[in-house]
Formats: C-alpha cells, structure tokens, sequence
C-alpha cells in the first residue's frame, strides 16, 4: 500500500446507514475518496484533492437481470457506482456545498429499502433459530466418548449460536423501529 492510498475498518450497524454515508463525506473532504469496500468493513480509499462528495447508500440484493437496469437509474441521475458488500451498494456524486443529493426522495423509497434488508435478515434469523434449536435438540452434547474436537466444536456452536441469535434480534427490532419512523413522518 503506497500513500495514496489508505485503508479504514469501521464498523456501522444496518440501521446507521446515515451515519456511514456522513464519515464516507467527511473523509472526501480530507481528501480521501472511496474506492472499494469490502467484507469485513475495511474500505479503501485514494488520496486526492479534497473536495464535497456525497456517498448514499442503497440495500438491494443481487438480481442479474436487474441489475444493468438498476446500475443504470443511479447513473443517469448522475451518481458514480463505487462498489457495493454485502448487499449494500455504493454511490458518490460529487456536489455544491449547501447541496444534499439523495438517492431517496421520500421516505417510501427509504421504506422499502429497510423492507428489503428486513426480509434478508428476517430470514436468516429464520434459517439460525431452525438450525440452532436443532443444534441444541439433536446433538448429544458433551460426550468423553466423542473427543475433544467434536465436543469443542459442539461447545463452540453453542456460545456462537447464544451470541448471534440475539444480535440478528436486535438488528431485526432496529430496522423495524427505523421503518416505523419513517413512516411516522409521512403522517
């Protein structure tokens, strides 16, 4: 890695992403442009002149039919695909000061982008629970018969299932809250 470029890890929650949008910008107007973004949260970013960027996020999964035809909207508005993980794709447009370009413009839109996140987590919250309560029903656990490894492993999946279960509960209940505000302010 050169001084060019950089690499940042940062951690932002589904429903923060408002506030990633806003470090991305901060970081533009150092000088510091996102190039890529990649899993698990480390963005990389090219050195230039500082400017006003402004970086929106959009949560869609992969349709490879669609997917032209999305990519497409965005650019004919003007924003620049910067790349996209884990569902989330990334847009930049480079904008006056005082401006705020949105990829939203009500808060419908912003609704169903939550929606859309939802039903993903929601499903793999789903599909976790099944194989966690049959984990926990079917496995015959600690057993002297079975080694260290096997009852490690069990063990292992165990805490791991007692930790992520309720993460994706709380992930779940804040998109839901995100999507109820928004929809309070349409009233």
């Amino acid at each position: 890695m050169d001084a060019s470029t950089l690499k940042r890890t940062r951690w932002f929650w589904p429903w923060q992403d408002e506030k990633e949008e806003a470090w991305l910008g901060e970081m533009s107007q150092t000088g510091w442009h996102l190039k890529s973004v990649r899993l698990p949260c480390v963005y990389t970013f090219t050195k230039g002149d500082p400017s006003h960027k402004t970086y929106r996020l959009d949560y869609m999964p992969v349709n490879k039919a669609k997917n032209q035809e999305y990519l497409q909207i965005f650019q004919d508005a003007g924003w620049e695909y910067v790349g996209e993980m884990s569902n989330w794709r990334y847009w930049s447009k480079l904008v006056a000061t005082g401006e705020t370009p949105e990829i939203f413009t009500d808060n419908e839109s912003k609704i169903r982008k939550y929606q859309r996140m939802l039903t993903y987590m929601g499903f793999l919250l789903f599909i976790m629970i099944f194989l966690g309560i049959n984990m926990f029903i079917n496995s015959p656990g600690i057993d002297p018969d079975y080694g260290l490894l096997i009852n490690t492993i069990y063990l292992v999946g165990r805490i791991l299932y007692a930790v992520i279960i309720p993460i994706y509960i709380v992930v779940v209940v804040k998109l839901l809250r995100r999507i109820n505000q928004l929809k309070q302010k349409n009233l």
